[in-house]
């Protein structure tokens, strides 16, 4: 995909529940109706995101004809108001809705873009604003001590099987027994509150309500949206395996991840930001190849 960058980069302050939240909306000279909100993901940031990885898919895609914004929601960066965090998103997200469309008026449809905490908090409230068609998620953070203890009991069967592993035990550098000893009790320690968990809050694995865990409401959230849904995942990501054991153990999850409209793109090589060059760019082509593809239905 082109680096070169055509339009304007136009900085926008627009008002939140009497906070002033700061953006950038990237306008193609042509812009197409469907518009691409990114939200930050990972506490509190920036606009910019992990490694300007917002920043390029911003340029990269209003260079193709796609309108971006990027914003700062309260709490962040340049915006005013207290942080709260990627559960309590929605009123932000409306609000840059509203200062996007008034800055692009082409753009009638919004897909939203987030990864992490942010990819949560867009299939917490998608489906509340009526103006987003589709949503595009990374790496959907849905960490609980039961998806935790499953992927350490497989990183640590792994790590057996890996002659770096074996090369420190025969230097020396690992003493086996305590080695031994430390990962068993804590992957049964983690299993134990897994299955505390489990018993006490079974909707992990079962039927969500909109006032359980983020989870249930990421499931509340994700069953009323009636848009298509991009995954991207990470092959390196412990986020990415932790959504992938979630699927596994949760009859309702897979069931609602496999409705059709929904795809999903693994990258192999690609670390939980996404931050190489070389992943970038296949986040960026991948998600400019959804936004084309939704142009044609």
């Amino acid at each position: 995909m082109t680096a070169l960058t055509s339009g304007q980069e136009i900085p926008v302050v627009f008002e939140c529940q009497g906070a002033n939240l700061v953006g950038i909306v990237h306008k193609p000279e042509a812009p197409v109706e469907f518009g691409v909100l990114t939200v930050v993901a990972g506490g509190p940031q920036y606009r910019a995101g992990v490694g300007r990885g917002l920043v390029s898919m911003g340029r990269q895609l209003s260079a193709r004809g796609i309108p971006v914004m990027r914003f700062d929601h309260r709490g962040l960066g340049d915006s005013a108001g207290d942080f709260l965090g990627f559960e309590h998103l929605e009123e932000d997200l409306r609000a840059a809705v509203a200062a996007f469309k008034a800055q692009v008026p082409q753009v009638r449809k919004i897909v939203l873009w987030g990864g992490c905490d942010a990819a949560s908090g867009i299939m917490i409230h998608a489906c509340k604003i009526p103006e987003v068609a589709s949503i595009m998620v990374g790496n959907p953070f849905v960490s609980s001590s039961v998806t935790q203890a499953a992927v350490s009991r497989q990183h640590y069967l792994k790590r057996l099987g890996q002659w770096s592993f074996w090369r420190k035990v025969l230097s020396f550098e690992y003493n086996l027994l305590d080695y031994g000893k430390a990962t068993v009790d804590k992957v049964t320690g983690r299993l134990r509150s897994a299955k505390k968990q489990s018993q006490e809050n079974p909707s992990v694995a079962a039927d969500s309500t909109e006032n359980g865990s983020f989870i249930d409401r990421m499931l509340s959230g994700f069953n009323r949206f009636q848009g298509p849904t991009l995954f991207v995942m990470s092959g390196q990501s412990l986020v990415s395996k932790e959504f992938d054991e979630l699927l596994a153990i949760s009859p309702p999850w897979k069931d609602s991840y496999s409705q059709p409209g929904n795809k999903r793109i693994d990258l192999p090589d690609a670390d939980q930001a996404f931050s190489s060059q070389d992943s970038k760019e296949r986040v960026n082509e991948a998600v400019f190849d959804w936004l084309s593809a939704l142009r044609q239905e």
